[in-house]
């Protein structure tokens, strides 16, 4: 084997695969063509160092070989394996999330219908006598009257202070609501009307502490103090009581299917279901333990509002009304 003439017709692909290498581990974006030749490069080093390892001992060019083709290992490999993950990831959100979502619609319409029943209970209940308070909300919620609650919140100072406190407080709000939406879901799996009943009982609660809010006229202070994270809080509970529903109907209305095969076919959305409604409360409870809790000193209450209704668009819209990748 001719060394000098080996490394003389090589050197200049392997130049080149180094200079490709040290741009993909710096960062650099690399188009496909790109990363098409690097792909090809890495595959002729691999070959120049099986045919060097076969003729030759010289340890500067094993070694340069070796170096050169283990990066390039890395960086095919490894990125191969990060794109797929990325890849997987993304086709879940992008569209087996809101397909599943537009699949089981009537499940989360029946949800959906069920706590907005109750809200609008709780609303007539404390419009006819505002006594009824007293009755349909946790007392923990019921410690003053909501006029004293804004003047005291707007009076006094901040009450996150920290990013440790935002987070800190951020997830036992989340940690909570996800209990609640496993708790709907439980029910609705075991005995659909239990689940109903839970989404209507909350629905009860909220219609009832927004009325009390409405009529001490702080309607304003309400919907920006609660809008932001109860944009994507509200339909994520009741997106966690429609996957139990449809793991209820599986269960106990299984039809021609057997009562094992129903649960088997309901799967896929159910677990589909069930963990986008816990990345949504993760964020919802993110937002309420931090831009939810600063006052009109800090956020503006138009803006907060603002806020809570594009949250609510874009909820909606990629579970519902964006067009699927496969659609077009």
């Amino acid at each position: 084997m001719d060394l000098e003439r080996f490394i003389r017709l090589r050197r200049q692909r392997w130049a080149r695969l180094e200079a490709l290498l040290d741009r993909a581990e710096q960062g650099s974006a690399l188009g496909t063509d790109v990363l098409q030749e690097l792909l090809g490069l890495y595959r002729q080093a691999c070959s120049d160092l099986n045919e060097a390892r076969s003729y030759t001992a010289n340890a500067e060019l094993l070694g340069r070989l070796n170096d050169l083709t283990g990066r390039g290992y890395r960086f095919v490999y490894r990125g191969a394996a990060s794109t797929r993950l990325k890849g997987i990831v993304g086709r879940f959100l992008s569209f087996d999330v809101p397909f599943t979502f537009r699949r089981e619609k009537a499940f989360v319409l029946a949800a959906a219908a069920a706590m907005a029943a109750g809200v609008a209970v709780g609303m007539a209940a404390v419009a006819v006598d505002r006594g009824n308070g007293h009755l349909l909300i946790p007392e923990e919620f019921f410690s003053e009257s909501p006029r004293e609650r804004v003047e005291k919140i707007e009076s006094g100072k901040e009450r996150i202070e920290t990013v440790e406190e935002a987070l800190s407080f951020g997830a036992s709000l989340y940690t909570h609501n996800i209990q609640v939406s496993f708790l709907a879901f439980a029910l609705g799996a075991l005995t659909v009307a239990g689940g109903l009943l839970l989404l209507f009982y909350n629905g009860v609660v909220l219609g009832a502490v927004a009325g009390m809010y409405f009529l001490d006229g702080v309607t304003t202070f309400f919907l920006a103090w609660v809008g932001p994270h109860g944009a994507l809080e509200l339909p994520a509970i009741v997106f966690g009581g429609a996957a139990g529903l449809r793991a209820g109907r599986a269960l106990i209305a299984p039809g021609v299917r057997s009562q094992a095969a129903a649960l088997r076919a309901a799967f896929p959305s159910v677990w589909r279901m069930m963990l986008a409604t816990a990345l949504v409360l993760v964020l919802a409870g993110l937002i309420e333990g931090s831009f939810s809790q600063f006052s009109s000193r800090t956020f503006p209450y138009p803006l907060k509002i603002a806020v809570a209704a594009m949250l609510l668009v874009a909820l909606l819209s990629w579970l519902f009304v964006r067009r699927l990748p496969e659609e077009a």
